[in-house]
């Protein structure tokens, strides 16, 4: 059993559950339309990236869902809604029982399209994949918007 699911999800450490997660390189935050960009320097960073360390440790899912992206869907968190993104130098590993693949990108809609489902949208060289994880708990997630005045208290 164990060998089945290594040879399928290309893991062999795929039982440890967990991510195995570095800070992001860039974190960017679209609130209808308009983009912050936070840094390992830039305030508000250090909240951001503990925040989603906390909330991508556990998923709901141990497959992946099947929610896809349109293009107008993407082309609609450029305009409205809230969405986070986080970029990595290297692959992010959710040690899940299926090939996540290699993401360096991670897309989180906070509000509008998507939101409120704890969906985590994996992607790399520019591009967005369908079939997202689901957080287990994205609180901390949205504590964190809410502390740097990114949104308000969801009720």
């Amino acid at each position: 059993m164990y060998s089945a699911v290594a040879a399928v999800s290309g893991d062999p450490l795929w039982f440890l559950g967990g991510t195995s997660l570095a800070d992001p390189v860039r974190v960017v935050i679209r609130v209808e339309g308009e983009e912050a960009v936070l840094t390992p320097n830039t305030p508000g960073y250090e909240v951001m990236a503990r925040a989603t360390r906390e909330a991508l440790s556990s998923f709901k899912n141990a497959t992946p869902l099947s929610v896809g992206l349109s293009e107008a869907t993407l082309a609609d968190y450029e305009r409205r809604g809230v969405v986070l993104e986080l970029y990595y130098e290297e692959p992010v590993d959710f040690y899940l029982p299926f090939d996540e693949g290699e993401p360096t990108a991670l897309l989180i809609p906070i509000e509008g399209r998507h939101a409120g489902h704890g969906y985590v949208f994996r992607g790399g060289n520019g591009e967005w994949w369908a079939r997202p994880l689901s957080m287990s708990d994205p609180q901390p997630i949205y504590d964190a918007l809410v502390a740097l005045g990114y949104i308000e208290q969801p009720r």
